[in-house]
């Protein structure tokens, strides 16, 4: 069953898109018969975070979101289709898997990106200003967190499958070149068990999860941006293990993930509601829940 959704984060950006962010501005000086009037708006660094970086991350969020929502589905999918026997079935859950991992690393990177701005995110608070900032981020780091350990899921399911096709692909090409049949190729024709490759996954079972998001980590390493001081532990989430799991267990996992990213999205909605305040932007008073 796919997860009711409070579209939290819909409604604050819509709220941000609708409403001035920048601050009042400066009091009219005096006319003179023979001089335009010249207008001055100063705007705080929390009201400009919210216009610049605030309002750009939210929306990669709910991409995430929206993103993330499509997987349950297609472990469903590739479930049914394994009970059937239905190879070409399987491999087109998987074809659609992946690509989902593209766009969830690339929204990932870019709000990480966004968030460790010093520049716009102070390292530590001077004012209140500055302790509204560094709180926004936390909450926003705790939302992409859970979104990270989703991608994770997804993205090592997809590179194991992909992994044991490339594997099986070249039992064939051993049998072309050796004119060995695979059995012989796995070892009946006593070749040493160093030569041996891996076992192929069998249906209903999915290789060893990381101890990290590969697919996340590999890149934030390559973009320079340090790791997610909240990213989850991809043993401590209900259902998965280091070693193999069932399919569905990994569709559990996931789901519980959303949830988490679903309560961590409410106090965050909730601190950009009241920094917009602050700022004048007009938001509506309490969001209506939606599936």
């Amino acid at each position: 069953m796919a997860l009711m959704r409070i579209p939290l984060l819909a409604v604050v950006l819509a709220a941000l898109v609708a409403g001035p962010v920048a601050a009042a501005p400066a009091p009219m000086p005096t006319a003179t018969p023979n001089l335009p009037l010249i207008y001055h708006s100063v705007s705080s660094p929390l009201c400009s975070a919210l216009a610049t970086t605030v309002r750009p991350a939210l929306a990669m969020m709910m991409q995430n979101d929206a993103t993330i929502a499509k997987s349950p589905p297609l472990f469903g999918d590739y479930i049914k289709l394994s009970a059937a026997g239905s190879d070409s079935g399987k491999d087109m859950s998987v074809y659609r898997l992946n690509s989902l991992v593209t766009p969830l690393v690339q929204n990932t990177l870019a709000i990480q990106k966004l968030l460790e701005d010093p520049s716009i995110f102070p390292r530590t608070a001077h004012n209140e200003d500055d302790q509204r900032l560094i709180d926004l981020k936390n909450k926003m780091l705790k939302t992409l967190a859970s979104q990270q350990a989703s991608l994770d899921i997804i993205n090592g399911f997809v590179e194991t499958q992909q992994l044991g096709s490339m594997q099986h692909e070249g039992f064939g090409y051993m049998h072309a070149i050796t004119g060995q049949s695979s059995n012989s190729a796995s070892g009946q024709s006593g070749l040493p068990a160093m030569n041996q490759p891996p076992q192929t996954l069998q249906a209903g079972a999915a290789a060893p999860i990381s101890q990290t998001p590969q697919a996340f980590d590999d890149l934030v390493l390559q973009a320079g941006l340090a790791p997610n001081q909240y990213e989850f532990d991809p043993t401590q989430i209900p259902g998965l293990a280091v070693g193999y799991n069932q399919i569905g267990k990994l569709k559990e996992g996931l789901e519980w993930t959303q949830t988490q990213a679903q309560k961590s999205e409410a106090p965050l909605a909730q601190a950009v509601v009241n920094a917009s305040k602050i700022c004048g932007a007009q938001l509506p008073a309490t969001p209506s829940p939606k599936p």
